[in-house]
């Protein structure tokens, strides 16, 4: 997020991994190649991390009953044993079951399993993996690309590295992380099937629907749904991060040929998967889920400076909160908001205190304050980027709209209304083609945000939601990112329906 006339003040949080660059071709060769290319300015804390709830995904392979065959993995002939490979068997074995019966249901067609095989790439394997328009298919060429499927042979390969990007992904958020990259892929094969990849569709087009699929089998798994796999709601969190590992650089375009859309796109895809099933990710080749505006060339990855300067972080997001909540809601009862800025908890004296000021901002509306937790929010701001801040702050505002008109949600489902209303006011700060949808009526320098500010925000929700879906307190990280992206594609009228 920056001011426009600031050049200095570029707020764009890189992701961690970006996916394939523009030269690579999705096709019935290879589909969906991933780069690798580490960035360390912003990561998701490891699900060590004492202030993440839920730390320990407990993804469980089942055994399978007496009438489902195990889908073997070609691991080669001196594989060094990994603690998911147990795992990754009854993901693919479930992988099949599930399309076997799908395939039929949404396409009228028998399903025709994978001819190749699912193949674990490593140092030391000798180059028995076939090619995929090469002869062959070395350890060197599989780090590159981290995971594909290809058409030619109908095959799988995944890199099995101890230093490679999967590996890192189990170690710091559960084995689940990589089930959903399998599921992804085995989607690639799905799109051969049923003639997608020789439409020459765009990549994004392929790679939402592969999303979508890959959201759709960890719904089941987390349903108690599959047959040899169980997933928990760590299971499910490490999914959603799974997608936002493998976006595209910030400013990407996302039309370009291998274009695979934002952390925002990837996990909004996944999530309609999840909740709506695999019919509905059918859908996607001939009606595309909406995209966040394109911001190609748009690839700084700085933040504005935290401070209280016009020109600094909680300077102008203040202000520009204000000006947008005075100019959509003409009702008397929303006066402009002050931020309080506090060192501890223990010097809040407020009656009707409302959100959590561990998190990073509160809201006391008998004096129209807001109080800012700044070692809270500066630790946000280091950990996960500058729009990390801007979220808390932005539902501290939403909780007073909601004060402002009497609603009477609570608990969870009014935490759930924050987040579609930060949405709401996040759209009107993204830029579509370089110009604001909705410009503040007052001449003052504008506020924008990029993609990178988006997936800051997914990032910021996958920490602080609650463990459970049962916990029912702020909603998970699933619900609240469902939420923010209700309003950030509907904008506030789609969040005030549910008043």
């Amino acid at each position: 997020m920056y001011r426009a006339r600031s050049l200095a003040l570029a707020l764009v949080g890189a992701v961690a991994l970006s996916a394939c660059g523009a030269t690579i071709e999705v096709t019935t060769e290879r589909a969906d190649p991933i780069r690798s290319v580490d960035d360390p300015t912003i990561a998701l804390p490891p699900v060590d991390d004492p202030t993440i709830a839920d730390p320990t995904p407990t993804s469980t392979p089942v055994p399978p009953s007496g009438d489902v065959d195990s889908q073997a993995i070609n691991f080669g002939p001196n594989k060094p044993p990994r603690a998911y490979d147990e795992f990754l068997l009854a993901v693919m074995t479930d992988l099949e079951l599930w399309w076997a019966q799908a395939y039929p249901a949404i396409y009228g067609e028998v399903f025709t399993p994978l001819e190749g095989d699912v193949y674990a790439a490593y140092p030391g394997r000798p180059d028995d993996i076939p090619g995929c328009g090469t002869p062959r298919t070395t350890y060197d060429d599989v780090q590159q690309y981290v995971a594909f499927y290809c058409g030619v042979g109908d095959f799988m390969v995944y890199d099995d590295g101890d230093d490679g990007l999967l590996a890192g992904l189990a170690r710091d958020y559960g084995a689940a992380t990589i089930g959903t990259v399998l599921a992804h892929e085995f989607a690639h094969a799905i799109q051969l099937r049923i003639g997608a990849l020789d439409q020459a569709l765009p990549t994004i087009v392929t790679e939402q629907q592969a999303d979508c699929f890959a959201g759709a089998w960890t719904g089941r798994a987390a349903r108690g749904e599959a047959a040899t796999v169980r997933f928990s709601d760590g299971d499910v969190r490490a999914g959603l991060i799974a997608m936002t590992k493998v976006s595209d650089p910030v400013g990407t375009d996302q039309f370009v040929e291998g274009g695979h859309g934002s952390g925002f796109d990837r996990v909004g895809a996944f999530q309609v998967g999840f909740n709506q099933g695999p019919a509905r990710c059918s859908q996607l080749l001939d009606d595309p889920l909406p995209l966040l505006p394109s911001q190609p060339g748009n690839s700084d990855t700085g933040n504005a400076a935290f401070g209280y300067g016009d020109n600094d972080l909680i300077g102008f997001l203040p202000e520009d909160l204000n000006r947008y909540w005075d100019e959509e809601l003409d009702i008397s009862g929303l006066d402009p908001l002050t931020v309080v800025v506090i060192s501890s908890i223990d010097a809040v004296s407020c009656d009707d205190l409302s959100g959590d000021l561990t998190t990073g901002a509160a809201l006391c509306a008998s004096t129209s304050e807001v109080y800012f937790n700044e070692p809270a929010a500066l630790e946000l701001y280091r950990t996960l980027g500058d729009f990390a801040v801007g979220y808390v702050l932005g539902t501290a505002w939403s909780e007073a709209v909601q004060t402002a008109l009497d609603s009477d949600l609570d608990g969870e489902q009014r935490a759930l209304l924050n987040d579609c209303l930060t949405g709401g006011w996040v759209q009107t700060v993204t830029p579509v083609d370089g110009v604001l949808p909705q410009p503040r009526l007052v001449e003052r320098d504008s506020v924008r945000i990029s993609a990178g500010d988006l997936d800051e925000a997914i990032q910021t929700v996958l920490r602080l939601g609650d463990a459970s879906v049962d916990d029912d307190v702020i909603g998970n990280a699933f619900e609240k990112i469902d939420a923010f992206r209700t309003g950030v594609i509907d904008g506030t009228d789609g969040c005030l329906t549910q008043l």
